[in-house]
């Protein structure tokens, strides 16, 4: 496949029985292919947090608050916009158009 780098290196450590009934049920709830990459999955994940210890999930928040703050202030402009379009005298008043007439025979 390409993009993908090799796996070289190895990590190896021991469960109990009970640890690893649980950790292959949670592998099959999760829908996992094996638990060598779930256990991969979720280490790297804890690496990610130590890292990075706002999560993703707290970074997509702070840029939807950003956003909202953005669709905020545009719309108070445009209400802004539109009260004063409505207070404003229109230069000549509205004429609707004369009724047609039916010619009756």
């Amino acid at each position: 496949m390409v993009g993908l780098k090799p796996r070289r290196r190895l990590v190896n450590f021991r469960l109990t029985e009970d640890e690893y009934r649980s950790l292959a049920t949670v592998c099959l709830q999760k829908g996992a292919p094996s638990i060598s990459d779930f256990a991969r999955s979720a280490i790297l994940r804890s690496m990610e947090l130590q890292i990075h210890p706002e999560g993703p999930l707290q970074s997509q928040l702070s840029s939807l608050n950003q956003r909202v703050a953005q669709l905020e202030t545009g719309f108070r402009d445009l209400t802004q916009l539109l009260d004063r379009l409505a207070r404003r005298p229109s230069r000549r008043p509205y004429q609707a158009p004369d009724p047609v007439s039916i010619p009756q025979s």
